[in-house]
């Protein structure tokens, strides 16, 4: 059985991750919304100049997580589906953000994306989140 514990080395979000992004989410409790600043350093491009889209997918899958976690409710990701609409710089400030869409039984169904500075869609995320039994909540 996982321990589903937070102990701050989440490559996306983990203050004791030093090879990690660090990001720092503000949730906003009771409406299930989440939304992170970030630029992606150098050294996680694919091709020249342009953020891995592997990268761009981590990114979102974790802010339907913290998404879910705005509401109260833990999740582990059951289902992600990404399109990437425009190429994401290196270096260059991006918005990432998420919402909760509904809730059926223990899946969560939540929308993802990624924006550039100017506001365009750089990639964005549907995923089916799948709630973590009570008793492993803590």
């Amino acid at each position: 059985m996982n321990d589903f514990s937070d102990d701050q080395n989440c490559f996306v979000c983990g203050k004791k991750n030093a090879a990690g992004l660090q990001l720092e989410f503000a949730r906003n409790p009771g409406n299930g919304q989440t939304e992170a600043r970030v630029a992606f350093p150098v050294q996680f491009q694919g091709w020249r100049s342009t953020v891995h889209g592997g990268l761009l997918a981590t990114v979102l899958d974790e802010t339907m997580i913290q998404a879910a976690g705005a509401e109260g409710v833990k999740c582990v990701t059951a289902e992600i589906t990404v399109k990437y609409r425009k190429p994401a710089m290196t270096n260059e400030p991006c918005l990432a953000s998420a919402r909760i869409l509904e809730t059926r039984g223990r899946i969560v169904f939540a929308e993802g994306r990624i924006c550039d500075g100017s506001g365009q869609v750089l990639a964005q995320a549907t995923g089916k989140l799948f709630k973590i039994k009570e008793a492993e909540q803590s």
